[in-house]
């Protein structure tokens, strides 16, 4: 009787160490991606808005800071000096084009002479030459004057592009040269649309570009675009989609980063250039992920494992190689686990290799 009494205490020891655990049935789902990074905005254009011609700045005709339309006048510089050069140029060439009608008049005689044998053909070569020297004279005059109608003109200075200006480089009263900083009058930034910059590393670029020309990630409209969102420093998500635009080609060799660029439109300039944004990637499909909650997921010298529940219901532990993270808290697992596998998703820390479990299946969300 005492050995029957031993033996059914062992037993009932025996059932009482077997744990129920929660387990998730593995199958393979289309995952949405999303990617977040650190960005900063740029402006589309940032043009310097130089003096074409030197001078006494007599206006400004902005209000620094605001909105300026491409076209529209910045400021004025003396325009009187380059208005009597220009008049100088037209007198110039006026009494050129005199003389040239008389040097062809006078051509056209010595002609009819030469033919009539009353005029050398030295003469007549001469009356060429002047008519000829007299063409050359006023053409280099219209030339003048275009010259100065041009340089008259640039005493407007007008807004290149539509942008925001800066603070003007130059006051009222100034003596403008071309040259150097005195020649920069103030900047302009084109906002709209509104570049956003931000990096990956080498590593993930090539791991999502091996996924898509393998195949296991896919764009579910069939486009290459890749479109964005922006979250703005107070959470809030900024109401106009971006799309990416630009790929650096060369790798920076100090961070091991690549450069990417989004462009996104800014009809209300709520985006400024040097506001630090996330930017987040999204329209990407991970095709028939194999997906376990992060909670699952162990760390040992080894690499990353699961236990996973066998047919015996005995736990056996699984080396997995982890691939991107889902949205909602999950792990896509690349290696390691199969459709119908059965993974352990509770009690991880009492789980050991060959231990007897009581699995239940659940619906545990990544």
């Amino acid at each position: 009787m005492l050995v029957t009494s031993c033996d059914d205490s062992n037993k009932s020891s025996q059932q009482t160490t077997v744990l129920n655990v929660d387990v998730i049935n593995i199958k393979p789902q289309d995952i949405p991606l999303s990617f977040s990074f650190t960005a900063r905005a740029q402006g589309y254009k940032e043009t310097e808005v130089r003096a074409r011609v030197g001078g006494i700045l007599l206006k400004r005709n902005y209000t620094e800071g605001s909105e300026v339309e491409e076209g529209s006048l910045l400021f004025q510089i003396d325009p009187e000096p380059y208005e009597i050069a220009l008049k100088q140029a037209e007198a110039q060439l006026a009494q050129n084009q005199a003389e040239l009608k008389n040097a062809q008049a006078q051509l056209e005689r010595t002609q009819t002479l030469f033919t009539k044998g009353y005029a050398s053909e030295k003469t007549l070569d001469d009356a060429v030459a002047k008519a000829d020297s007299l063409k050359a004279t006023v053409q280099m005059n219209e030339a003048n004057v275009d010259e100065a109608k041009l340089n008259l003109s640039y005493t407007s200075v007008k807004a290149p592009i539509s942008g925001l200006t800066s603070l003007e480089a130059q006051s009222e009263g100034s003596l403008i040269s071309t040259s150097g900083s005195s020649g920069i009058l103030t900047t302009i930034t084109q906002i709209n649309p509104i570049y956003v910059l931000f990096s990956v590393s080498d590593n993930e670029l090539m791991a999502l570009t091996n996924m898509v020309d393998s195949g296991k990630v896919k764009n579910p409209q069939g486009s290459k675009d890749i479109y964005a969102k922006l979250e703005l420093s107070d959470g809030a998500i900024y109401n106009e989609e971006g799309k990416i635009n630009f790929i650096t080609p060369n790798i920076d060799t100090s961070t091991g980063t690549v450069t990417l660029r989004a462009v996104f439109p800014n009809p209300q300039s709520r985006i400024r250039p040097g506001q630090f944004l996330r930017l987040i990637l999204e329209g990407l499909i991970r095709v028939n992920a194999l997906v376990v909650p992060q909670t699952a997921v162990m760390q040992d010298a080894n690499g990353s494992y699961v236990y996973c529940v066998d047919t015996k219901n005995s736990i056996k532990i699984v080396p997995i190689k982890t691939g991107l993270n889902t949205s909602d808290g999950g792990w896509i697992i690349d290696e390691g686990l199969k459709t119908g596998d059965k993974v352990v998703v509770s009690d991880i820390m009492k789980l050991r290799q060959g231990m007897r479990v009581n699995p239940e299946i659940t619906q545990v969300k990544n």
